[in-house]
């Protein structure tokens, strides 16, 4: 259910938690009031650590969304990641920027041309290049990533350009969440999981993150959980693309 790879040396950014008091940020943001038919329904990886490629093909599919204003509206495959990203380790976890790097140099189809098949930890081999199971094979690609560094850089590119992808550490009472704000009360850490950020809020005057899981509607507030600023390495990991709504001919 998890599946984010840290290099062994890893040590959380420090984030700059200083939001500028002459932004016009918003209090509270949520990006599914302000792009309702671009941020895509909850997702289910099933038992395969593939949250990296769930996180990052639903962060690109949301912001070609909202980059075209709806022209390009489609859902990309996390199971494009999953088998031909030969960077990272299918079912058995990911690396962020190296699923980003794939998702700038190659791209991913969408589902309905490669749908996700590896619920049950079966990673089936990368398909030929041009066959799709239904509709027109092409590549949706990344133009760059931005590794994020501070609140204000998260909040003002959430605000601009849709969701954000982020890694963090998940400890054991994180699995029996169902509602309200996550804060940590355990100290079992089981181990990293990436996820879609889609917005922020404020309760009893404290900031949490409004956030997408991939673990079916069943799980959480259906599918979503909200976390306080600063849990877990929440920050640490920050990242998000800048979908390429035109490509040369010969990559798409």
């Amino acid at each position: 259910m998890l599946g984010l790879r840290r290099n062994p040396d890893y040590v959380p950014k420090k984030i700059d938690f200083t939001v500028s008091t002459n932004t016009e940020l918003p209090a509270t943001f949520d990006s599914r009031t302000q792009w309702p038919s671009c941020v895509h329904p909850i997702r289910d990886q099933g038992q395969c650590g593939s949250c990296w490629a769930f996180a990052a093909s639903e962060v690109l599919s949301d912001r070609f969304c909202i980059a075209s204003n709806g022209a390009v509206n489609v859902v990309l495959s996390p199971q494009d990641l999953v088998s031909c990203d030969k960077s990272d380790y299918g079912c058995e976890g990911g690396y962020l920027d190296r699923s980003w790097d794939y998702l700038v140099g190659y791209g991913i189809v969408t589902e309905d041309c490669l749908p996700y098949s590896s619920g049950k930890g079966r990673v089936a081999a990368c398909p030929k290049s041009g066959t799709c199971k239904t509709g027109t094979w092409k590549k949706y690609r990344a133009h760059d990533y931005t590794e994020f560094t501070g609140i204000e850089e998260i909040k003002t590119s959430l605000v601009n350009q849709g969701p954000v992808e982020t890694g963090f550490d998940v400890y054991d009472d994180f699995m029996n969440y169902s509602s309200g704000v996550y804060v940590k009360t355990s100290n079992q850490l089981l181990g990293g999981h990436a996820v879609k950020v889609v917005g922020w809020g404020v309760e009893n005057g404290e900031e949490h993150w409004i956030v997408a899981n991939s673990w079916g509607t069943t799980w959480g507030e259906k599918g979503f959980f909200r976390i306080r600023f600063g849990e877990c390495n929440f920050e640490s990991d920050m990242i998000a693309g800048t979908p390429l709504l035109s490509s040369p001919k010969n990559l798409q």
